[in-house]
């Protein structure tokens, strides 16, 4: 589908983009200078008796369709310790309904991050059919990818992140990768059909009963650090499985990145995608959710934010535009990379259909930029607080108009990096 130009009044006669400056906001530096020689490391603390047993075994590894720095390189490690202890290590896909809810397309979406059979020196094994290791006294089914269900065990691999839906000690983690991940489209589908008021609790239960009928040998969790990097590492036995998710969760959203400025008139995302957040654009940072019953929450650790511009797509997301429906307005590029068939089977297995829905599109970049401007209630647009970064992860350099220049002025952990200058539109009237 290819969407016309518009003829259209934007009525924004007379507004300009204002200057801008470069800012950096400062987080706490903890990255972890070598991740897979610290992997390695951390694999070298498992009991003896763990790793004795491994010989022989086929182990199963999740591998999620979220993007995380060093992603390949760790998943080679973990195949390499495993096969000189004496394993046959796999990577299964573990998704949920991403990349299309086809087995094929999941392991293509795995092999962008480079995680293929030549690279890992092991297979990589996608199907989307499942195995009900169990049923819940209230009826609620538990699923597991039927090639880690054959498996001798599995290694729960994930990065811990606070979740875009809900507030709970577990969200996204390893929980989480066992009953949606690894529990396919079939897992996915039956999480949100019980809904994101007791998504925590579920997952808790849905966990142990897994727990009990497939071998977890060990974990693996990950917290990304400000600049993109990963800041804590943790290979984590068996028995230490809840309490470590919810502490790593708890350290997540203690170093999650944020825009520090209370107040934003316009706020420009050069990029959306569904392995920068399952939302697209993280709600912990935009503030911005279509569960109303979960707004405030989301609302109390997000700036004020008037109206939100989405410019492109991921490549990686292959048109998946899921997130978009909580913008205002998207440019002319975006609304043209959208795949409807892959954004509408995310989000009706999700169940948001708002996170889907088209906002307003517009002719250009500058047309959605000065549209954003013209219509945020302001009385002068000169004065408009402007933010623009390139996506809801990357946050340490970002662009701020003149406007916000008294604010940043009252943050020391916020500097002014450059000298004010003004967008150069190409002649298309785009920033690229």
């Amino acid at each position: 589908m290819q969407f016309p130009k518009l003829d259209k009044k934007s009525l924004t006669d007379g507004v300009e983009v204002p200057q801008m400056v470069k800012v950096r906001q400062s987080f706490p530096d903890v990255d972890i200078p070598d991740p897979p020689a610290y992997l390695k490391e951390q694999l070298g603390t498992l009991d003896a008796e763990t790793v004795a047993n491994l010989k022989g075994k086929r182990i199963g590894i999740t591998a999620g369709s979220r993007g995380l720095p060093f992603y390949k390189e760790l998943m080679k490690t973990m195949c390499d310790q495993l096969k000189e202890w004496g394993a046959e290590p796999f990577v299964f896909p573990s998704m949920g309904s991403h990349a299309g809810a086809s087995a094929e397309g999941q392991k293509k979406h795995l092999e962008q991050f480079g995680i293929c059979e030549e690279y890992l020196g092991a297979p990589v094994l996608s199907t989307m059919e499942v195995v009900t290791v169990a049923t819940l006294d209230d009826g609620f089914p538990v699923y597991c990818d039927k090639f880690a269900y054959e498996a001798d065990g599995i290694i729960v691999f994930n990065k811990i992140k606070p979740h875009t839906h809900f507030k709970y000690k577990h969200e996204s983690g390893l929980l989480k990768m066992l009953c949606i991940g690894a529990g396919k489209h079939m897992g996915a589908a039956t999480f949100h059909a019980w809904g994101y008021d007791e998504f925590g609790p579920n997952m808790e239960r849905v966990s142990k009963a897994f727990m009990e009928h497939v071998n977890i040998v060990f974990s693996v969790g990950m917290v990304q650090s400000p600049s993109d990097n990963i800041s804590h590492l943790e290979v984590i036995p068996t028995d230490k499985f809840f309490e470590r998710d919810a502490a790593l969760q708890a350290i997540a959203k203690e170093e999650m990145p944020r825009l520090k400025l209370p107040k934003i008139d316009v706020l420009i995302i050069d990029e959306v995608g569904k392995e920068i957040s399952g939302a697209g654009m993280d709600p912990n940072v935009t503030g911005r959710t279509e569960r109303i019953n979960q707004y405030a929450g989301f609302r109390e650790i997000a700036p004020d934010i008037e109206k939100i511009v989405l410019l492109d797509i991921t490549e990686k997301a292959h048109g998946n535009a899921t997130g978009c429906g909580v913008a205002d307005i998207i440019s002319y590029r975006f609304a043209n990379k959208m795949d409807f068939a892959s954004t509408y089977t995310n989000i009706i297995t999700a169940k948001s259909f708002l996170m889907g829905a088209m906002p307003l599109y517009s002719n250009s970049d500058k047309d959605a930029i000065l549209m954003a401007v013209a219509h945020s209630f302001l009385r002068d647009t000169k004065d408009a607080k402007i933010v623009r970064i390139k996506n809801t992860l990357m946050l340490e350099e970002i662009e701020c108009s003149v406007g916000c220049l008294e604010e940043i002025a009252k943050h020391d952990d916020m500097e002014v990096i450059s000298e004010p200058y003004s967008w150069e539109f190409n002649e298309e009237d785009n920033l690229w």
